[in-house]
Formats: structure tokens, C-alpha cells, sequence
């Protein structure tokens, strides 16, 4: 093969859209593609999952806004346009398109990618089928016959099985020649189509064009790439099979899931670097979180705050409350100050005894289901450093893209009670009292603490968080003792991914018990015995009346069993 020219350039282009999964996603791949490449990489995203990807000056980056997205296919087809930008803006010979799922395990250089198209326009790996069933090509030609080309085009002929390949587009190797005259069609074909994007109950997305494209508009131009260059889980066995180039972990179209990004997490980090906190600046924020069986993501919660300790020097300071599973094992690192309680002390007491623990100026409390941006750690000092008695909080993000303001208004009477019956199975009746004016109280506000930033003096001032709470509303009692002292809780314009309840281990009955614990002390506390005493009644019946339906409901099924013996 004749060397690639030194003139040629080849580029990486990523799409990483939508819910934060696929940033998460992305910046495993990212740092996976920045560690074994020299290519340059074009990444589309959107504002506030680029605050989630990291920083390079290889990276790229095309912000663009996806609230005018019309269809589920729309994340999809937005490739057309990350592939678009790429070529205009790199002024690329040959992209290699990657999925925000995949991840590179070796060496890969321009020649590598350059060899691997040969003299063809566009290279795929087949996709043979899929794990646990039987589907094989045979299968995927129907669906290509009556999904892609019946939407797309009917008119267009299929082609015979032996000459048909299922090609995934979880990466795609295109000279650009080709790649533009692919983009012209895609342009002409979503201006005349309807804009679902579906047909049969089937969403026809990104792999749908380049399926047609190399099956039945171009197949003479087209190469198959060997499965080293998108080694799936979903088709390939031995997963992840030794001598693979790129893992792709795809979930099909529903995105990324925790599980997924915490095995990309896995395979790409191998050997963390030790946090900045034992060279020579000194620690600027002390990180202190609170683990309770928190195994499943408290190693990737800290490798987040070790990828900032370069721009931003930090103390970790974990305590530890009486874990039964590998979390202690799973902390164990480097620059990571370990604090263990034999039993479970609660968070209140746990929190406390990491910030007299702390040697920085600044604290942030971190749920373990958090992953901490330098944007939001930056914007968080900057407030501090200007308002010192304040305390600081992010919006908060989840898996599925909910947005969950940091700073909540305040607790009333009717918002407790709604609380209790929500725990214990009244939603509906819940959210009617939500309607009610004076649900909440507007003359103060409390941080949710998931990532809780204030000064070590200003917390101590405030007497740290209260102990008398085992668990929840210790953050809602920081909120109170704020107001009484006039001072500040920012909102900051960041938003934070955190994954909520997934940073302990505790099973929906006992966490449901916890938050309606939490409440009757709170209104104990602030609200008098009294209300205290009506609240814990509600409870009471309410648990009365689920114990009585359980019964029913057991009975109603041996009854059934016995009659049809």
C-alpha cells in the first residue's frame, strides 16, 4: 500500500448529543482516541455536555443548540451535520466517524486508517447479528427492504443476500469526496421526508442512509472493514476480545446506559495519576464524600476528580460509613485521605468529621453519584471567594436529562406532608396538595447539597450540618440556619450530572423509611411536637393501609393458586 501522502490529513469526528449519558460516553472515548492517536478530533455537542467532555488542544469543539430537535430520529441524523462541520472545518482528506460509545484500545495512526479504506469511498464493519437470538444476514436484509428503503426510497432495489452487508455506523472510515457526495443525498432526501422519521413502529436514523448508500447507491465503493475496527457487545462474542481495535458498546438507538460508561470507564483506565494535592501548589478545595456501599461509582466519582487536579489543585477526603462491600478497596488511591467508621454514623456526622479533617480554604460536599466539572468547581470558588459567608450549589442533571435546581425553596407545613405521602405510595394525592398556595415558603431557600460548596470558616460558623439527622434534610437545616443569618445560597448558571440514588446501596424500603424519618425530625425541630406527632399518625396509617392491601393482594394469589392447583 503507498504510503499516505504527507499533505493527506485524516481526522476524528464525534457526535455527543442530548442526555448525559452520551457526554459521559464521550469522554471515555475522547480520552481513549487522545491517548492512543495523534488525530485531530471534531466533536459537535451541546453546551452543557461540553462542560462534561475533556480539554485538549486536538479537540474541536461545534456547540450547537438541540432544543428545536423534532423526533427521537433527530439526535441521530444530527451525524449529517457533525460530518458537515468536520470536513468544512478540518479540511480533512479521510474522517474517521466514532460513535460517543466507542472506545480505542491501541495505536492508531493516520497510515492505519488511510490502509485500512484502500481505494474505496467509504469502509463499515458488518454487523452479523445479535447476541441471544438467531438474526442473521438473511434477517437484516428484510428489515433493510421493508424499513430503510420502503421510507427512504421504494422505488430503489435491494440488493441479492450474498452481495447485502448490514454495515454499522458506529465507525465509518470516508474519503471526503465521498463523504460529500453522501451528505448532498442525505440534504436532498431529509428535506422531502417526513420529519418522524419512522415507519412500522421503526425509527429510520443515521444508519438507515449509510446502509443504503453502500448497499444500493454505491456498493462498488465501498470496503468492509475486519471486526478489529467495531468489535460490539451486541454481536460479537468474548466481549471484549483480545486483538480488538475499538470497543463499541452501543446500546442500540436508546443511548449509553451507567452500566456502559462504567465499563468503558474500566477498560480505558488503566493507571490513574496521583491527585495534585502531594506536589507542590496547595490545595485550593478540599472534595469530602460520604460512602455507604457506594462500590458501583464511587472509582469513577474520584478518577473525575483526579482529571481535574492539573487546573485545579484538591485535597479528597472520603469517610467511609461502616461499608460492607469493595468500597473501601475501590478508595484506595493516591492522594485520597480515607476516614473509616466501623458502623454508619449517618451523613450529618460522616460530612462533619471530613471537613475538620479538610486543610483547604473551601469545601464542596460530594455525593459519590456526582461527577464534578472543573466549570462548576471554577465558577463555585469564584463565588466564594467574592462572597465568603455564602454557599454555593449546581443545577443538577440526571440520566435521563431532567434538570433538578440546586437551590429549592423552603419547606412548609404542606410540603412535609406531601413528602409523606408520596413515600408511602400517594403521588397522585401528593401533587395535588402541590397546587396549593404557600406548598412552598419563598422567603427561604436551602441548597440541595449532592455538591455543596461554602468556605471551611463559614461552615464551621454555621455549626457544620446538624448530627441530629441521621440521614436527608440536614441540607434543608443548613437552609434554615442561612436565612436566620441573612446570608447567601448561589444558584450557579452549571449544571453537574448526579445520578441520584445510586450513591449507597440501600434498598427502596429502607430509603423510603429514611426521607419520612428525616421529615418528622424536621418538622420536630422547626415545625413543633405537635405537627411532629400528626405527621408520624399519617405515617402510621399509611403503613397500615399498605400492610392491609399487601395482605389482600397475598391472599387474592393463593387463592388463585389453590383454585387452579
Amino acid at each position: 500500500m503507498e504510503k499516505l501522502a504527507a499533505h493527506r490529513k485524516v481526522v476524528i469526528c464525534m457526535l455527543a448529543l442530548g442526555k448525559p449519558g452520551y457526554a459521559l460516553a464521550a469522554h471515555e472515548a475522547l480520552q481513549s482516541f487522545l491517548r492512543h492517536s495523534d488525530l485531530e478530533i471534531y466533536v459537535t455537542t451541546d453546551p452543557n455536555s461540553s462542560a462534561l467532555l475533556p480539554r485538549s488542544p486536538r479537540l474541536h469543539l461545534n456547540l450547537v443548540d438541540t432544543n428545536g430537535q423534532s423526533s427521537r430520529a433527530s439526535g441521530f441524523l444530527a451525524k449529517f451535520e457533525a460530518l458537515a462541520w468536520c470536513l468544512e472545518r478540518s479540511g480533512a482528506d479521510i474522517v474517521l466517524q466514532v460513535d460517543a460509545d466507542a472506545v480505542l484500545l491501541r495505536r492508531l495512526a493516520a497510515q492505519n486508517v488511510a490502509d485500512a479504506l484502500g481505494d474505496r469511498g467509504m469502509a463499515m464493519v458488518e454487523q452479523t447479528g445479535i447476541a441471544g437470538s438467531d438474526m442473521g444476514r438473511r434477517d437484516f436484509l428484510a428489515h433493510y427492504r421493508n424499513y430503510a428503503l420502503a421510507f427512504v426510497d421504494g422505488s430503489l432495489p435491494a440488493p441479492r443476500e450474498e452481495d447485502f452487508r448490514y454495515f454499522n455506523s458506529g465507525v465509518v472510515i470516508a474519503r471526503a469526496d465521498e463523504l460529500r457526495r453522501f451528505l448532498d443525498w442525505t440534504t436532498a432526501c431529509l428535506r422531502l421526508l417526513p420529519p418522524d422519521h419512522a415507519i412500522g413502529g421503526q425509527m429510520i436514523a443515521d444508519q438507515d442512509y449509510f446502509q443504503i448508500w453502500t448497499n444500493t447507491l454505491a456498493p462498488e465503493r465501498r470496503r468492509e472493514l475486519p471486526w478489529q475496527w467495531n468489535h460490539c457487545r451486541h454481536w460479537d462474542d468474548g466481549f471484549p476480545r483480545q486483538g480488538a481495535l475499538i470497543a463499541h458498546f452501543s446500546n442500540f438507538c436508546n443511548g449509553p446506559d451507567m452500566e456502559a460508561v462504567m465499563a468503558m470507564h474500566a477498560l480505558v483506565h488503566t493507571a490513574r495519576i496521583p491527585n495534585a494535592r502531594d506536589g507542590d501548589k496547595p490545595a485550593a478545595l478540599a472534595f469530602i464524600i460520604v460512602t455507604h456501599n457506594s462500590s458501583k461509582v464511587i472509582g469513577y466519582c474520584l478518577d473525575k476528580l483526579a482529571d481535574l487536579s492539573a487546573d485545579l489543585p484538591n485535597e479528597i477526603i472520603v469517610v467511609d460509613n461502616g461499608s460492607t462491600d469493595d468500597t473501601l478497596e475501590r478508595i484506595a488511591r493516591p492522594g485520597v485521605t480515607i476516614l473509616r467508621n466501623m458502623r454508619n454514623e449517618g451523613f450529618a456526622a460522616a460530612a462533619n468529621r471530613g471537613a475538620t479533617a479538610a486543610r483547604a480554604g473551601h469545601l464542596c460536599f460530594l455525593n459519590p453519584d456526582c461527577m464534578m466539572t472543573l466549570s462548576v468547581a471554577g465558577a463555585a470558588l469564584a463565588v466564594l471567594q467574592a462572597k465568603p459567608g455564602a454557599i454555593a450549589v449546581p443545577d443538577y442533571i440526571d440520566w435521563q436529562g431532567e434538570r433538578t435546581a440546586g437551590r429549592q425553596p423552603g419547606y412548609s407545613r404542606v410540603k412535609l406532608i406531601a413528602d409523606i405521602l408520596r413515600n408511602h405510595g400517594k403521588a397522585r394525592l401528593a401533587e395535588r396538595l402541590r397546587q396549593l398556595p404557600g406548598y412552598d415558603c419563598d422567603d427561604w431557600s436551602w441548597p440541595l447539597a449532592a455538591a455543596l460548596f461554602t468556605s471551611r470558616g463559614g461552615f464551621a460558623r454555621l455549626g457544620g450540618f446538624d448530627e441530629r439527622y441521621f440521614c436527608y434534610m440536614e441540607d434543608v437545616a443548613i437552609g434554615v440556619e442561612m436565612a436566620k443569618r441573612g446570608l447567601e445560597i448561589v444558584r450557579l448558571d452549571q449544571v453537574l450530572p448526579h445520578f441520584g440514588q445510586h450513591g449507597a446501596d440501600v434498598a427502596p424500603v429502607l430509603r423510603a423509611r429514611m426521607l419520612s424519618e428525616a421529615r418528622i425530625q424536621f418538622a420536630r425541630l422547626h415545625y413543633g411536637r405537635t405537627f411532629a406527632m400528626a405527621l408520624t399518625a399519617l405515617r402510621s396509617l399509611l403503613r397500615g393501609r399498605r400492610a392491609i392491601k399487601d395482605a389482600l393482594r397475598r391472599g387474592r394469589r393463593a387463592a388463585f393458586m389453590l383454585a387452579n392447583g
